[in-house]
């Protein structure tokens, strides 16, 4: 699968987990920062309108609906078609901790996050929270580059230290573990 199915699969994955939601959810705690489920969306589409944004060189959007369904939709959409636009992913651009990279790292970058966010959203609904193999591979070995720096990682970061998690342990939980989710977390 290549790197733009890749990530249409996690955004896809997200758009029907957030379909199932009901109002009750939306107040429970997340995996995520201490963010509740309603914060994690919130972030989710605004951090997609800013990759889109980053790779596509134009300023960020905004939220489509205030209804969260609909705004992730409305901006996933918008990635897509931008990041599928030619040259896209070969563009350098700017991706705060990161430095300078081509379209196709911020991508990626976007890719591990909403991955990593399903699971998240998962966990705090309480359901399966196992991420399809394939997908926590590609995940897993894209975000073992990521740089250490505090802009990335710790506290004020885009990421937690990671957690200490087996060598033999599922690939999804090696992924969120390395980006500081504890794979036996709680609802």
């Amino acid at each position: 699968m290549d790197l733009l199915d890749l990530n249409r699969s996690a955004l896809d994955l997200n758009l029907k987990l957030m379909a199932d939601l009901e109002e009750a959810h939306l107040d429970m705690a997340t995996p995520c920062g201490g963010w509740t489920v309603y914060e994690l969306l919130r972030h989710q589409v605004e951090s997609t309108l800013s990759f889109a944004a980053m790779v596509g060189g134009t300023a960020v959007g905004t939220a489509a609906s205030d209804d969260m369904l609909i705004a992730y939709r409305a901006a996933t959409d918008a990635a897509t078609e931008v990041f599928r636009a030619n040259g896209a992913l070969e563009r350098r651009v700017d991706f705060t901790g990161f430095g300078r990279l081509p379209g196709k790292d911020a991508v990626a970058a976007h890719f591990v996050d909403n991955l990593v966010h399903a699971w998240d959203l998962c966990r705090a609904i309480g359901i399966d929270s196992t991420l399809d193999t394939g997908l926590a591979t590609a995940a897993y070995r894209m975000a073992r580059h990521y740089p250490t720096t505090p802009n990335v990682r710790g506290p004020g970061g885009a990421f937690a230290m990671p957690v200490d998690v087996p060598e033999d342990a599922p690939i999804a939980d090696r992924l969120v573990g390395l980006l500081g989710r504890s794979p036996n977390w709680p609802a």
